[in-house]
């Protein structure tokens, strides 16, 4: 008898907690299985006795890629009132209050299993939210608190243990063997796990900001192979998924810290399931048969912040006692605001915090970073280019920043691909984006600041081919005309949009996006009235909400309201 564990994930987040419930489970001496959603038969739900959901939301309130197909079939009329009578649920949703839709996805799973007659174990689903000063722990803490305590009530467990038994053994979910040590070869053709990627190889990667400017934004164009495996076709909107390494030096700092010789480093190893429910290994990023320093460039996370359950794990294996209470103090309810200020608020990385427990690190055995590490994550970036079977572009910003840290802390995707090269591949695969923009003929309204401004050059692209004589208006903001007007000359030979760009450093009084819309608020009202639809891409600060307020004293707050209800108004904003 075991409890069902099941997340709905984009970025990770959800399936690294998931694992963390998992693993806690078992300190508790309960079993659990783990799954994503759309990997779990919808039909077998009413058997479970006790399901926790851990789903994210994405795009305009959506659910994530990996249970739209459960959703749809959650959906489903024929189900009955009565369908999830005997299965207790409940629901955690992960979101950021700083998107127009937070935690859409969380709020409906819970009002649809509730409709379906599941005995719900919490009065509504649980909120984490980014924005959170301890970030989703601010919700994630005592959610599984009361969840533990709900569980061990309903006395179906007789195993089960009030408190976390730290004498447990964890199963991890795989483990590293030598090559021809118990390990059954398998074909080159063997099932790869998310095989859908494909390798691309990078045709040009061009600065596209002056040299004096602060930011370093890169033109990346990436050639589709004229026999691709899968089908690589996009249109305006869509994404494209990319999947980094960790930059050398902080690979360099992990070596260092976990003390590995070049003899470990190198010797051939294969990476295998260590139980049934584990999802395969994915091969095509590192091969089947591959090395630890493979492992630790490709595939580790290794230039993360690290999270609680990062110094939660390190405690449960460490053997030093001073760490270990230290690794403790940090992983605890208590210890919160000491590891805001150790990890959070100095951005130091999970490379960097192994070094800083050298007596734990060493002592580590290879199959424990399964479970202390999460494995980097494809980043998503909205396709900059217009559809075309040839090629695939991506404007992207390189982050990068001084923190407390000595040396400058520097995102993990941006800086791989700024320093990607003519020739290299990356593995990639194209997803539908959130925009759902209308025929190349209707009227469009976009507001694109800095990198925002992507999707637009596809759309606009595209219609400069079909549909040159359509009306779009694109309100593009950056700092200065000479310093990060991207396309700035490819504007002028698109008929099919007017472009008004607002320099926010050029002028003693910064001018944004928000206000080149008040300035043409009768042109925007006349597009509107015409049937006009608006999308708005870019940070998730500010820029947003000033545009909507704009909208909303052009058109009225009942119209701003109704239109992002139907799709009208439509946003892809980040954080």
């Amino acid at each position: 008898m075991s409890i069902l564990i099941l997340y709905g994930s984009e970025t990770g987040t959800a399936q690294d907690l998931a694992e963390s419930l998992r693993r806690e489970a078992q300190m508790r001496h309960l079993a659990a299985r783990v799954f994503e959603l759309d990997e779990y038969d919808v039909g077998n739900l009413p058997s479970e006795d006790v399901i926790l959901f851990v789903v994210s939301t994405t795009g305009q309130g959506e659910m994530p890629p990996n249970m739209r197909k459960t959703w749809k079939s959650l959906l489903r009329k024929s189900l009955g009132m009565d369908f999830l009578r005997n299965t207790h649920c409940t629901v955690l949703g992960l979101g950021d209050s700083s998107y127009q839709k937070y935690n859409f996805a969380g709020k409906k799973l819970f009002r649809r299993l509730a409709q379906l007659g599941a005995k719900m174990m919490t009065k509504g689903a649980f909120l984490a939210d980014d924005q959170h000063e301890i970030g989703i722990d601010g919700a994630f803490i005592p959610w599984k608190q009361e969840i533990w305590t709900g569980i061990r009530d309903l006395g179906i467990f007789e195993k089960m243990s009030e408190q976390i038994d730290p004498d447990v053994e964890i199963q991890t979910r795989y483990r590293i063997v030598a090559v021809g040590k118990g390990v059954e070869e398998e074909s080159e053709d063997a099932e790869f796990s998310e095989s859908d990627y494909e390798a691309l190889r990078v045709a040009s990667n061009v600065r596209v900001t002056s040299e004096a400017h602060f930011q370093d934004t890169r033109l990346v164009k990436f050639e589709i192979p004229v026999e691709s495996r899968i089908p690589m076709t996009y249109l305006p909107g869509d994404v494209l998924m990319v999947r980094p390494y960790n930059p050398e030096e902080t690979v360099k700092i992990a070596i260092e810290a976990l003390g590995y010789s070049e003899e470990m480093l190198h010797r051939t190893v294969k990476v295998v399931k260590n139980d049934q429910f584990s999802k395969n290994p994915p091969y095509f990023l590192f091969g089947h048969r591959t090395t630890l320093l493979t492992l630790l460039q490709r595939y580790f996370d290794l230039q993360q912040i690290p999270k609680r359950s990062f110094f939660e794990m390190m405690a449960y294996y460490s053997k030093d006692p001073s760490e270990k209470e230290r690794l403790r103090e940090l992983s605890s309810p208590e210890g919160l605001d000491d590891l805001l200020d150790y990890a959070n608020r100095c951005r130091r990385t999970t490379a960097e915090t192994f070094r800083d427990f050298p007596a734990t690190s060493k002592k580590l055995g290879l199959n424990h970073l399964f479970e202390i590490l999460t494995v980097i994550r494809p980043r998503a970036f909205s396709i900059a280019s217009a559809p075309s079977g040839s090629h695939v572009e991506l404007l992207v910003a390189k982050v990068e920043y001084k923190s407390r840290m000595a040396d400058r802390r520097r995102g993990l995707c941006s800086t791989f691909i700024a320093r990607l090269k003519e020739g290299d591949e990356v593995f990639c695969k194209i997803r539908a984006g959130t925009f759902r923009f209308p025929t190349p003929d209707a009227p469009v309204i976009c507001i694109g600041p800095g990198t925002g401004v992507a999707p637009f050059r596809s759309l606009f692209g595209q219609r400069s081919q079909i549909s040159p004589n359509s009306t779009g208006f694109l309100f593009f903001g950056c700092r200065g005309e000479h310093d990060d007007f991207y396309f700035s000359e490819e504007w002028n030979k698109m008929e099919c949009v007017e472009v008004v760009a607002a320099f926010s450093r050029d002028t003693e009084k910064k001018v944004y996006v928000q206000h080149k819309m008040g300035e043409r608020a009768r042109d925007i009202k006349k597009m509107l009235d015409s049937g006009a639809s608006v999308f708005i891409a870019g940070s998730s600060g500010d820029m947003p909400k000033a545009v909507a307020s704009v909208l909303a004293q052009i058109q009225g707050g009942e119209w701003t309201k109704k239109a992002e209800e139907t799709g009208r108004i439509q946003y892809e904003t980040w954080s």
